[in-house]
């Protein structure tokens, strides 16, 4: 799933994050989506996106608890 933003080698950045791997898992089952108070509706899905990225955090990362070794 590339918007433009850096598209080299399926690697793309978007605001803190950093694509690393986006693949499609073909699968089926039924997914029930709310339409009502007691109403549900039935679809059947037959495939699954997935997407591997890595969250660039910024900000205090120093872990105390390996301060001394």
């Amino acid at each position: 799933m590339s918007d433009g933003a850096c598209g080299d080698c399926g690697v793309a950045t978007k605001e803190k994050y950093v694509e690393i791997l986006e693949f499609t898992h073909f699968v089926e089952f039924f997914s029930f989506r709310k339409i009502g108070e007691n109403h549900k509706e039935k679809s059947l899905v037959k495939k699954v996106t997935v997407v591997v990225a890595l969250d660039l955090g910024t900000g205090n990362t120093k872990n105390l608890e390996y301060e001394n070794e």
